[in-house]
């Protein structure tokens, strides 16, 4: 695997490994009846404050790495609330419809969603555009290996897996 691809990997498998989680502690507390016991911790609002967490010192870290003068804080701060932003909003997930939601309203619900990340990405991109015009030569050169693995992949959320005994009819789980 190439440098690149590794600065790639990284942000990608936590996002994903966060969803994944936040995803069987749902699927775990609808298998034992409902919402957990008001004294059991939420792992999966655990594990997205951890990953946030490990997000933001990985932008911290670009942004030490690259050096920046005085003159290109703005354009970097700028740049690094845009893909905090995304970022979160990817962590806290898909809210949920109605229950009497139909299937094509929670597609073009995922829709809208995808639709709104994507122009947030619009804006990371503008953000980094401004940033990387102020850029010296050198700082280019680490921003071209960095400035990538600070921009969250788009993402709408994992579906919701219907489950059921095999051989009965499969319901999707409603509400919260």
């Amino acid at each position: 695997m190439t440098r690149r691809a590794a600065c790639y990997a990284a942000p990608l498998a936590a996002l994903l490994a966060a969803s994944l989680i936040a995803q069987a502690q749902e699927n775990s507390r609808a298998r034992r009846g409902g919402p957990p016991v008001p004294d059991e911790p939420d792992r999966g609002a655990i594990e997205r404050h951890a990953l946030g967490g490990e997000f933001s010192a990985h932008v911290a870290e670009v942004q030490q790495r690259l050096k920046l003068q005085k003159a290109q804080q703005a354009a970097w701060d700028a740049y690094a609330r845009r893909v905090q932003a995304l970022m979160l909003d990817q962590l806290r997930g898909v809210p949920r419809g109605p229950d009497n939601e139909d299937g094509l309203h929670q597609i073009n619900r995922r829709v809208d969603i995808v639709r709104n990340r994507l122009a947030a990405m619009e804006d990371i991109a503008d953000a980094a555009a401004q940033l990387y015009a102020l850029l010296s030569p050198e700082q280019r050169k680490v921003a071209d290996d960095l400035l990538p693995t600070t921009v969250p992949a788009l993402y709408s959320g994992l579906p919701e897996f219907p489950r059921g005994p095999v051989g009965q009819p499969i319901t999707r789980k409603k509400g919260p």
